[in-house]
């Protein structure tokens, strides 16, 4: 939802980037962040839906669906192939497979058991958080076999071995007995193969194709995802408001934030760079410091805040008219952040689109619910890497209040860009997919409960309406709770050699805003030697809060300060050095 005077976005949601055929990859090769999709966007009406930047949330929600239905339908046989034959009254066979399915449970224990042992003991520790995962997966198993305490590995694995001899036997003697049930049993076994090797291979095709097609997008989209298609392009963003606090000892006096531990600013990352506290800059009329405050002062401001804003976006958006080896593109529009306890008191806070005057008054309302931002994003590496400078321009007390935010989005995992890689597609990594959906046969034996999940799931998308948030409901809160692309993306913190290209970026932005603001407010009649002072310090600062705690420590400042000492022992000279 744009207003009349807003440039179209350059990364619109028909747009198919890089980042967003990856996370249509990561819901095939990441159960977990499949689930995510399916369960806070795809059977989430009520909550909004986060903006997008840089990638279109639709086919992503349509390709969680398809491959929660290609993990659905091996495990749905791995149940069908014990229960049906309880069902027909062939009892040997339902005992030969599940006989077969214990096995192969033993077998991947007895695996996880060696790799425990080969473990280096130096290792040991560093790596007893990534042993425990599998046995914990395997925790029902172990306490039936070993019911009263997990005794040394050694003797686990022989118990195990003991447990695999038995399960033989009876698969044995069992086929001895009953040769045609057996011959079924077999029949079976060969149909789950099948099932497996052609899931692992669909589910390769199908990355082949997210990898090479010219578009994600379905034909046709159904309701929910026409929903989620207007919420992620919609301007207004609602925000989830923290917790309310009762204890503040708790907090972190290092961690220097305007917005808390949770940033307001859902979806566009990782809150990297704030002005803190914001920029204040007093409208005097230049060339007048004899004069007292109240002549220097203009009393009534020479214009109004979204005169500014209109003037600003202006100034980036030349950046795009650049030629192509110096062109930073540059993404400018404007977004309106409203709490979610906010919407539920007054739902006029939430229209359905924003005319110019509203926009405007929005803008020019200091004290507004709703919250305007000027919001400058800037993509890399086929949005893999999404920076966003967020400008919120405040006129109050004859005075102009400038803050700033900086949000990064990093790369997705490489698993999800797997597929990209070379001997990952074509038609050898078909027959390899194939061959290893073959190897998860244990692992969804194990699952195969969670295919009920799924069927819930099911009855759960058909049942609720499309879009619940577009009418008040009692009790319920429509913030986004999540952002699957925040979800997917990078910390901050262990971005290497991108992150001084994205420091680039945002200085860049901030610079240009800076200097426009600064020929705006010479233009109109206001004194601008102490905006300019403070835009110098900022754009050669290096002491900002770029998303990590601001510690300090082994630091002294001012005369005779000093470091490390102890609190009876008496100060040092004020001309000696300070440690």
């Amino acid at each position: 939802m744009t207003t009349s005077h807003a440039p179209p976005s350059l990364g619109t949601a028909l747009d198919v980037t890089a980042v967003t055929r990856h996370l249509c990859a990561g819901v095939y090769v990441d159960e977990r962040f499949r689930d995510l999709v399916i369960d806070e966007v795809c059977t989430a009406p009520h909550r909004r839906v986060a903006p997008s930047y840089g990638f279109d949330i639709v086919p992503v929600m349509h390709h969680a669906w398809r491959a929660a239905a290609l993990s659905a339908l091996p495990r749905l046989m791995v149940l069908a192939a014990v229960v049906g034959p309880v069902l027909t009254g062939a009892i040997p066979v339902a005992v030969l497979v599940a006989s077969g399915f214990s096995l192969l449970l033993l077998a991947r224990l007895a695996l996880v058991l060696r790799a425990m042992d080969q473990t280096a003991p130096a290792q040991a520790s560093k790596r007893h958080s990534r042993s425990r995962g599998p046995l914990r997966a395997h925790r029902y198993l172990l306490r039936f076999l070993f019911p009263r305490v997990i005794t040394r590995k050694a003797f686990a694995v022989k118990r195990v071995a003991v447990a695999a001899t038995w399960l033989a036997l009876t698969i044995v003697v069992t086929a001895f007995v009953f040769p045609r049930q057996g011959v079924l049993a077999l029949f079976v076994a060969a149909a789950i193969t099948l099932v497996y090797l052609t899931t692992g291979a669909a589910r390769q095709l199908t990355l082949n194709r997210i990898l090479r097609t010219p578009t994600l997008r379905p034909t046709r989209l159904s309701g929910r995802q026409r929903a989620a298609d207007r919420q992620q392009r919609h301007m207004c963003a609602v925000y989830r408001r923290p917790r309310h606090a009762d204890d503040e000892d708790n907090d972190d006096l290092t961690m220097f934030t305007l917005f808390g531990d949770e940033s307001p600013f859902v979806g566009a990352g990782e809150l990297v760079y704030q002005w803190n506290p914001p920029m204040s800059i007093q409208l005097l009329r230049p060339d007048t410091d004899e004069e007292p405050l109240h002549e220097r002062e203009h009393s009534v401001p020479p214009f109004q805040a979204h005169e500014l804003v209109d003037y600003l976006r202006d100034a980036v958006l030349p950046l795009n008219a650049d030629s192509q080896d110096v062109r930073l593109p540059a993404d400018v529009q404007d977004r309106v952040y409203v709490a979610e306890t906010d919407v539920a008191v007054d739902r006029s806070l939430l229209p359905h689109h924003f005319t110019r005057d509203e926009l405007c008054t929005i803008i020019n309302t200091p004290e507004s619910k709703q919250h305007h931002f000027l919001e400058v994003t800037t993509p890399a590496d086929g949005s893999e890497f999404v920076a966003t400078v967020l400008l919120r321009v405040s006129l109050q007390g004859r005075t102009l209040s400038l803050s700033t935010a900086a949000c990064v989005l990093a790369h997705t995992p490489r698993s999800f860009q797997r597929v990209e890689e070379f001997g990952h597609h074509g038609a050898a990594a078909v027959i390899w997919a194939a061959f290893n959906g073959l190897g998860a046969l244990p692992s969804d034996i194990q699952h195969s409960w969670r295919i009920f999940r799924y069927f819930y799931t099911l009855a759960k998308a058909a049942a609720l309406p499309r879009d619940l948030t577009l009418n008040p409901i009692r009790n319920i809160l429509i913030g986004s709770r999540v952002s699957i692309r925040e979800d997917a993306s990078q910390a901050w913190t262990k971005i290497q050699l991108e992150k001084s290209d994205i420091l680039g970026r945002l200085k860049t932005i901030e610079q240009r805003l800076l200097s426009a603001t600064s020929d705006f407010l010479q233009t109109r009649g206001v004194d601008t030697s102490a905006f300019d002072d403070r835009a110098l310090k900022i754009i050669n600062s290096g002491i900002f809060n770029f998303g990590d705690n601001n510690t300090f420590t082994n630091n002294a400042v001012g005369d005779a300060a000093q470091v490390n000492v102890a609190a009876n022992q008496p100060a040092q000279p004020a001309n000696g050095a300070a440690t």
